[in-house]
């Protein structure tokens, strides 16, 4: 059962997945009627899950899941990772790439991969009040509050 993701829980659990370029307009048609269909039939232990979805920045996608309304187990979520998968093939972006840091440049987002950002660091080109987004935020919760966060606050830091 989709919900609209403004009333889901600030309790829910998240997944985010994110894109090392914008989203084209045609993406965020594919990533949203994948995810309606997919979310709309998600289940776990053959009961109905509470789930929403956001695309934020044109560049991340959200999965949100209320846990309260029922448990969701590994196989549901191994489920939503087929998901994942499939809107990366058909919009050829892998989402699933964790060697990817969005990060903030005035006010545009950009991408570096893991081994840039640690050589930017050692040149100087990026400081440790950098912001970056954080992809190990686990609730709907933490995602409003600590989603953009200072390179030095996250688990990025022990590379300053």
């Amino acid at each position: 059962m989709i919900v609209e993701f403004d009333i889901i829980p600030k309790e829910s659990r998240i997944w985010i997945y994110q894109s090392k370029s914008d989203f084209t307009q045609s993406d965020i048609e594919i990533i949203k009627k994948k995810s309606e269909f997919f979310l709309d039939k998600w289940m776990a232990h053959n009961k109905e899950l509470q789930s929403s979805f956001q695309i934020l920045n044109n560049r991340f996608l959200v999965i949100a899941v209320n846990e309260k309304y029922n448990p969701i187990g590994g196989c549901s979520i191994d489920y939503s990772l087929q998901l994942v998968k499939d809107i990366s093939k058909t919009i050829d972006n892998n989402l699933l790439d964790r060697l990817i840091v969005n990060y903030k440049e005035d006010s545009n987002i950009k991408s570096i991969t893991l081994n840039e950002l640690k050589n930017n660091l050692k040149t100087g080109a990026f400081s440790s009040e950098t912001i970056i987004f954080n992809m190990t935020v686990s609730t709907k919760e933490e995602l409003l509050n600590n989603f953009e966060i200072k390179l030095s606050s996250s688990w990025l830091s022990k590379f300053i």
